[in-house]
């Protein structure tokens, strides 16, 4: 099982997130992600960071991690968009992207407060996840050079001088929910979950199980958790249970409240 660690960029300033990222390079860490929001006002914070630019400053402080954002927000981040960042994030890290979806939120979620305050559309769950079906099939159609693409909220025709992810990214969903989890095994190279999802390892077995169906060689599953002794001890009970449901990554959740010291002393327990 590898380890990864997730960067929050809300109330962080850059030199600080971009010293987290050296410092997991140089702890051992296999990968480092970004969050992906326009205010700080979801985490409770002043500020936040816009993920593709600080990821493509990551890519250019690191030569070894994997990187990539957990989760693009495929509302606030339209196909084309997502599809030209990523591209771009390939060629500048060196080909290692893990693109990483997710549906964002709507209202009453606590996490749509930015969606709300800018004015930006706000579907039901069930057309986000419709959207991030979508997004995929956008990319990939456009990726392997499709002439069209029609969908709901993305199209092309006769596109030129767009450049793809070379070589392919594989493509991260994030699930909280059954729907999603079998959405991500049916369409995609992985699936991502939180710790604190009061069923994650369902959530897996769901995943997982879609991805059999589907036929999906290769595909991995990853749990993000709290930068806590717990999650960080490679033989604890929690690794131990997450490695006994099939899960290839754990990705430890790091806030500039924690200190760059906090990303050492995990670095410590790494293999």
């Amino acid at each position: 099982m590898t380890t990864g660690l997730s960067l929050n960029p809300a109330g962080c300033d850059g030199p600080l997130l971009l010293e987290a990222a050296r410092r997991a390079e140089a702890a051992g860490f296999d990968s480092v992600w970004c969050y992906d929001h326009l205010s700080g006002a979801v985490l409770g914070a002043d500020h936040c960071l816009e993920v593709w630019s600080t990821l493509g400053a990551i890519a250019a402080v690191t030569e070894r991690v994997q990187l990539g954002p957990l989760v693009a927000n495929v509302t606030t981040r339209p196909a084309a968009h997502l599809a030209t960042a990523a591209a771009s994030l390939q060629s500048l890290s060196g080909g290692r992207l893990r693109l990483g979806l997710g549906a964002g939120a709507s209202e009453p979620s606590p996490f749509a407060v930015e969606m709300t305050m800018l004015h930006l559309e706000q579907d039901g769950a069930a057309d986000r996840r419709a959207r991030v079906a979508e997004t995929i099939a956008f990319l990939r159609a456009l990726w392997s050079g499709e002439s069209s693409f029609a969908g709901r909220w993305s199209s092309f025709d006769d596109v030129r001088g767009i450049g793809a992810p070379n070589p392919p990214c594989p493509i991260i969903v994030g699930a909280n929910g059954p729907k999603m989890a079998r959405l991500a095994g049916l369409m995609a190279e992985g699936v991502n979950v939180h710790s604190f999802e009061a069923d994650a390892q369902g959530l897996l077995a769901v995943a997982q199980a879609a991805a059999a169906e589907a036929g999906r060689v290769g595909f991995t599953a990853s749990v993000e958790a709290p930068l806590e002794p717990a999650w960080v001890d490679p033989d604890g009970p929690d690794r131990r249970r997450l490695a006994a449901a099939g899960v290839d990554e754990v990705v430890l959740a790091w806030r500039a409240g924690l200190g760059l010291a906090a990303i050492d002393e995990a670095g410590r327990h790494l293999p």
